[in-house]
């Protein structure tokens, strides 16, 4: 991972036209490159983040972003853009192995059981095989596959020729049903789930919204948590794997 995590940048650096629609983001994003391939993370960070204020997000400059935290040795706000980098290609093979190393590295580890299979089956593939736009895309192209099919049927006639397009329709039409399925499940879960990557080295929880309040449990540097209520701007309730409730400062979490 160390050695990748050095070369990356500047493949990435011939790759075309990233921000080819705006000369000096364009600039930005490779002289920030430049830096982060000199070790020179912290000036790297500074653009990648003049980059991402600019409104002009990507793959590239998140996972960039990341790899330059985790060089620094800030593995909370590291696991936070690999996160969102994440949620943009949720197949990328690269920023999972990242995720995956990093959460060795945390303190906070448990293990969830498996849900009921057929359950488990439907979220790994909403949450790993792609976002709720290219599930949309992916089903729209199956139902005009579907139409075309049964047009090139009408022109082709003969028993012999529907049954064999019969099953391929059906399949078709399956997979079209299963991917807006998954696209308005995506959609739905990622208006209702917000989460967020703890970045204080350790965390007291409280029971209500105030300093003063009882501290219920501790959590570290890494963890990921939902965002369940936004008490003004100080303070937000959240959770851990459902079981655990509590308020945290707003500071001290990095929204995914």
């Amino acid at each position: 991972m160390s050695r990748f995590l050095k070369v990356l940048p500047i493949l990435l650096l011939i790759m075309s036209g990233l921000y080819g629609d705006n000369p000096e983001r364009e600039r930005l994003f490779v002289k920030a490159n430049s830096y982060y391939s000199s070790n020179q993370y912290s000036l790297a960070l500074d653009l990648y983040e003049e980059i991402a204020a600019s409104g002009t997000v990507s793959f590239d400059l998140y996972y960039n972003m990341g790899n330059s935290y985790y060089r620094m040795g800030q593995i909370g706000s590291a696991i936070r853009y690999w996160e969102k980098a994440r949620r943009l290609e949720p197949r990328n093979s690269s920023v999972n192995h990242n995720l995956d190393i990093a959460r060795l590295q945390i303190t906070d580890k448990i293990v969830m059981p498996k849900a009921f299979l057929p359950f488990q089956i439907w979220w790994d593939m909403r949450d790993g095989l792609g976002t709720a736009t290219s599930f949309r895309w992916s089903g729209y192209l199956l139902f005009i596959a579907v139409l075309l099919i049964i047009i090139l049927s009408l022109f082709k006639p003969g028993p012999a020729v529907r049954k064999r397009l019969t099953p391929i329709i059906i399949a078709a039409f399956l997979g079209f049903v299963i991917f807006i399925s998954l696209a308005v499940d995506s959609r739905r879960y990622n208006r209702t789930h917000q989460y967020g990557i703890l970045l204080k080295k350790q965390i007291e929880v409280k029971s209500a919204p105030r300093n003063e309040s009882n501290t219920l449990f501790m959590l570290h540097e890494g963890s990921k948590v939902r965002i369940l209520n936004k008490s003004g701007t100080d303070w937000l309730e959240i959770s851990y794997f459902d079981d655990k409730v509590g308020w945290i400062k707003s500071k001290d979490l990095g929204e995914i």
